[in-house]
């Protein structure tokens, strides 16, 4: 019977640590890997106003629905989704868990519906400012976007 030995020197547990790491990464991205966000910007609001809103469009590229779970930024203290709904002739704005992404389709998030809300805000947002924002999904893979700051008129040419 012949013996067969078998060398685990440092090159092989490399290239194993290497290839986990690879499959970790490629785990990581999940749902995020099949998003893509056009056109993001952040309300411009007076030094006063301690709140503001983000907008988008989010396109889902897979064939599987998709959820936006959450979503932060550095220059807000809490950071919650939102919608617009019709309520008795009055329209008012609600939280809500999730944002649903179609399958092949696109998640518009626009003034008068969907929305995330920036909420105490840490400073001024000057117009014209990038303000970095993390969606998360519900695989837990997330997304890093930058949204400029606009103007109320800015946001009506778009």
């Amino acid at each position: 019977m012949k013996t067969i030995e078998c060398s685990s020197g440092p090159g092989i547990i490399a290239v194993f640590g290497m290839a986990l790491a690879l499959l970790a990464n490629v785990e990581a991205a999940g749902v995020a890997d099949q998003i893509t966000v056009t056109d993001p910007y952040v309300r411009a609001v007076p030094p006063v106003v301690r709140n503001s809103a983000a907008f988008m469009q989010i396109n889902n590229s897979s064939a599987e629905e998709q959820f936006l779970v959450s979503a932060s930024t550095p220059v807000a203290a809490t950071v919650e989704l939102h919608m617009h709904t019709m309520d008795d002739g009055v329209m008012r704005m609600r939280q809500i868990a999730h944002i649903h992404l179609p399958a092949n389709g696109t998640a518009t998030l626009q003034p008068g519906g969907l929305h995330i809300m920036l909420l105490d805000l840490q400073g001024p947002l000057d117009l014209g400012d990038q303000v970095p924002i993390t969606l998360t999904f519900e695989d837990g893979s997330s997304k890093e976007i930058s949204a400029e700051v606009r103007s109320v008129t800015q946001m009506m040419k778009h």
